[in-house]
């Protein structure tokens, strides 16, 4: 078993927390969270495990709800709502499932070098994606500390599985 199996793993255990512990809170934001973590589950498992679908697809599904997450709440509450955090973890984790290549060591090289040595935009998407991942780590720890007793689990469990995955992308 190897550490990025371990690390996806991990990640993925995280995910199952949050996905369970995103019934708390008003009905309309219990539906949202359980519909998020859930699709951000099936994207881990599908990106570490099946490989069904392409991580890029994957990638433009979690960017296309994470538009119609933030246009909803823009249309029923107005500025503020519920914030961004929802939204801005579905955009981090279609950045971290675009940018790895779950498996094959060799893809992204080879792929750069054909285009004219693009190996350094490569890892410049991959630093810019773990920057991301830790900002989104950061505010999920500040939401477990100051949320509810209810909420704790969830971001945390939320950050957990962001970190883990950042962490995947650098194996």
């Amino acid at each position: 078993m190897t550490i990025e199996l371990l690390t996806h793993g991990a990640a993925l255990f995280c995910s199952g927390i949050a996905a369970c512990c995103a019934r708390s809170g008003p009905p309309a934001e219990r539906r949202e969270r359980v519909a998020t973590s859930a699709l951000m589950t099936a994207a881990m498992i599908d990106s570490a495990v099946l490989r069904v679908v392409p991580p890029i697809v994957w990638a433009a599904v979690l960017l296309g709800v994470a538009l119609v997450v933030s246009a909803g709440r823009r249309l029923h509450s107005g500025r503020g709502g519920h914030g961004i955090h929802t939204p801005a973890g579905l955009v981090v984790m279609a950045a971290l499932i675009a940018s790895t290549t779950h498996g094959d060591p060799g893809a992204a090289p080879t792929a750069a070098h054909a285009h004219g040595g693009m190996a350094v935009g490569s890892a410049t998407l991959t630093w810019l994606c773990v920057a991301l991942a830790v900002v989104h780590v950061a505010a999920s720890a500040h939401r477990a500390l100051s949320a509810s007793r209810a909420d704790r689990a969830h971001h945390a469990a939320m950050g957990g599985s962001t970190a883990l995955m950042a962490l995947a992308v650098l194996l």
